[in-house]
């Protein structure tokens, strides 16, 4: 991994580590909201309903955080959303601390926590371009990726000891310790002004940011790739399907989440190895690349009939796919002007919150109508069919020079 950004910026390294401490309360949160809900009710419809309360703000909220992320100073933007976060965070400890602890808190909780994670990332996702060179936003990428995958192995164990030591209240303490970190970390970096004074936040700087997209399509493909690998190869909700083929009754939960773990383990090991990333000058060729990777290993996932090779094929998909992310992002902090980055991470964002989404209806429809072994092969191969569309539809994307970004 190439440390070179931490140690050449000391921006970046506040940064890095204001997002890593946050991201390691919000991988504690995600456990601890869930369980409290089934809790409180015992109703796995209760909790799922929570995935719902978080669809709207995580689709609509990034669109505008983008045009704020333009229009504001990013570091007064970025402590008053953790101030907020972390004030809920407190008050719902006292809800926890409560004799009866109310349901409606947690529902509320999750929307507006939704809502402003998504709002601010484009800010977050972006701010790193204005800190670094651009030869080395790949390797500033994988070390966030690469962290941000430790921290979503680790924070579920964190969570686990707490509530079995400490409880619920103590658990949501300890996510606003978080936040007051992020905000201590942030201060300590210098300000970051729009680009222009005349950006603001509006409906029309927000159709602006879409208006850049016409013809630019280099960065149109980079959304495209990454719609195009969720829609049709992100099998996670037939994984119930496949961990009962292959552990039967008995093993089925084992295998269950030895299925989830090994994709954040293949994405982690890709990041550990990444400090040759910033070396690479044809990024979009990497993408493309990395995305038949993803494709092929998910179709092979779908044929296979052991454990062992269905982890380990699930592990060079998401590894795939790490690489792919890797340099997408790079693409976007580096091809787009600055006084767009904020919009255009926005729509990055909603965009990469859309897709597995899609890719579990898809997979779900799909499979109803034929079989879990169909539709995951079926969409790895779409998704390999989807790159060579792209290939025909953006020949400049399959050129495109890091030493010289267009968008």
């Amino acid at each position: 991994m190439d440390l070179t950004p931490l140690r050449v910026s000391r921006d970046f390294r506040s940064l890095f580590i204001a997002q890593s401490v946050s991201y390691f309360g919000d991988a504690i949160v995600a456990v601890v909201v869930p369980y409290q809900v089934y809790k409180i009710t015992g109703s796995t419809l209760a909790v799922g309903m929570l995935g719902l309360v978080a669809l709207v703000p995580v689709f609509v909220f990034p669109i505008i955080g983008g045009a704020a992320a333009d229009a504001l100073e990013r570091r007064r933007m970025i402590v008053t959303t953790h101030a907020v976060l972390a004030a809920m965070s407190v008050l719902m400890a006292l809800n926890a601390a409560q004799a009866t602890p109310l349901l409606w808190p947690l529902y509320a909780f999750t929307f507006l926590s939704a809502g402003l994670y998504t709002f601010d990332r484009p800010a977050l996702d972006t701010w790193p371009a204005r800190l670094l060179e651009p030869e080395l936003l790949p390797s500033s990428n994988a070390l966030e990726a690469g962290f941000g995958t430790f921290v979503s192995m680790l924070g579920p164990l964190v969570a686990g000891v707490v509530l079995a030591t400490a409880g619920v209240s103590a658990a949501f303490v300890l996510d606003a310790c978080t936040f007051a970190i992020a905000i201590v970390m942030v201060l300590r970096m210098r300000p970051s002004p729009p680009a222009s004074e005349d950006n603001e936040v509006s409906w029309e700087a927000i159709k602006d940011g879409f208006r850049f997209l016409r013809g630019k399509r280099n960065v149109q493909s980079v959304f495209l790739a990454d719609l195009n690998s969720m829609t049709f190869g992100w099998p996670m909700a037939l994984m119930p399907a496949v961990a009962l083929t292959l552990g039967g009754q008995a093993h089925q939960e084992q295998v269950l989440g030895l299925l989830f773990a090994a994709p954040a383990a293949g994405a982690f090991l890709t990041t550990l190895f990444s400090g040759r990333a910033k070396d690479i000058r044809r990024q979009g060729r990497a993408i493309l690349l990395a995305s038949v990777v993803w494709g092929g290993a998910i179709a092979a996932f779908g044929l296979v009939h052991t454990v062992w090779a269905a982890l380990l094929l699930l592990a060079v998909a998401s590894a795939g796919d790490m690489v792919s992310g890797i340099y997408r992002m790079s693409i976007l902090q580096s091809a787009v002007p600055d006084a767009y980055r904020g919009r255009l991470g926005g729509i990055a964002m909603a965009t990469w919150a859309t897709g597995p989404s899609l890719g579990e209806v898809e997979s779900g429809v799909v499979a109803s109508l034929t079989s879990v072994p169909v539709a995951i092969v079926s969409g790895g191969l779409i998704t390999i069919a989807g790159v060579a569309a792209i290939r025909w539809y953006a020949p400049e994307f399959w050129r495109y020079d890091a030493k010289r970004p267009t968008p």
